[in-house]
């Protein structure tokens, strides 16, 4: 066995965080730490910690999940052995089989593979606060094809959930730092992973992803509603374009010079005509998924 940090990053979690610390500590694989930051609570959640067998990283600095989850995994990289990381999210309820079910993926892709960086992860079951299901399969809901996940494919649209995620130690530590420039963290990493390494999926939900009012990044149903905004709305890609400009800059001498031009292409897709917008997105397959979600890209861009 080897050994996993679960980085947990909460702030003010007190309402959810015992449900998910009971999860955790109700794996079936056991061989694992938990190591939590706090960003900025006003609530009692650190109590609550302080009640379960985990590291706890007492800041007070509020720096968003991003940031805050690049700051764990910097952390856990140095200061552990584990040869694994997984993130949590203080609201989710872990199913008992997920690190397993996970990991055995992992170690299927490390004989296939080798001594790459590789990332694997999951479907997630979508519920309301009450833990009562809204849909069982969080991809679906969604219209996401997970095989989807070449490097043009993640640069225009990430398709991978954070707190599903494992990766091991040479992803992690072939994605750090994680820049300001990163849209998150597990869009940046799946951005390496896609690059450097592999990417692996387990199609079944290990996760009860927990919708609320108060969610940072929450699952939004591909409904009318959905197709509406996407035609009429605006498409913005700056994020994704500054995303790409900082991975170019970071990692240039290791990429290829196809690559390197599709990211300076991207890169300045803001400086471009509407034709020339259009012949970048064509020329490099950057498309979303889905003829919806491509229509409002293609039509407001």
């Amino acid at each position: 066995m080897r050994k996993i940090s679960i980085l947990l990053s909460f702030y003010n979690g007190s309402k959810y965080l015992k449900e998910q610390l009971d999860s955790l500590c109700s794996q079936i694989y056991k061989d694992i730490e938990i190591i939590t930051r706090d960003d900025g609570s006003s609530d009692n959640t650190i109590e609550i910690l302080k009640s379960y067998d985990v590291k706890l990283l007492e800041t007070k600095e509020n720096l968003g999940a991003k940031r805050s989850f690049g700051e764990l995994l910097d952390y856990a990289v140095a200061n552990s052995d584990s040869g694994y990381f997984m993130f949590c999210d203080q609201d989710d309820v872990w199913h008992d089989k997920k690190i397993e079910k996970t990991l055995a993926k992992m170690k299927e892709m490390e004989k296939e593979f080798g001594d790459i960086p590789l990332l694997v992860h999951t479907d997630l079951e979508v519920v309301d606060e009450k833990l009562n299901t809204i849909n069982s399969s969080f991809m679906e809901f969604q219209k996401i094809n997970s095989m989807k996940n070449k490097f043009h494919d993640l640069l225009i649209q990430n398709t991978i959930t954070g707190c599903t995620m494992m990766i091991n130690r040479k992803l992690a530590q072939k994605s750090l730092p994680i820049p300001d420039g990163a849209i998150m963290h597990d869009w940046w990493i799946g951005l390496v992973a896609s690059q450097f390494g592999g990417i692996g999926y387990v199609d079944e939900p290990t996760i009860k992803y927990r919708q609320h009012t108060s969610n940072t990044v929450g699952a939004k149903g591909f409904d009318i509603s959905f197709v509406l905004k996407s035609v009429s709305k605006k498409a913005s890609l700056g994020g994704n374009i500054f995303q790409a400009k900082v991975f170019l800059e970071q990692f240039i001498d290791e990429l290829d010079d196809e690559t390197i031009k599709m990211l300076q292409e991207f890169s300045t897709l803001e400086q471009k005509s509407w034709w020339q917008k259009r012949a970048v997105l064509l020329k490099y397959k950057l498309f979303k998924q889905g003829f919806i979600r491509n229509a409002g890209l293609f039509l407001k861009i």
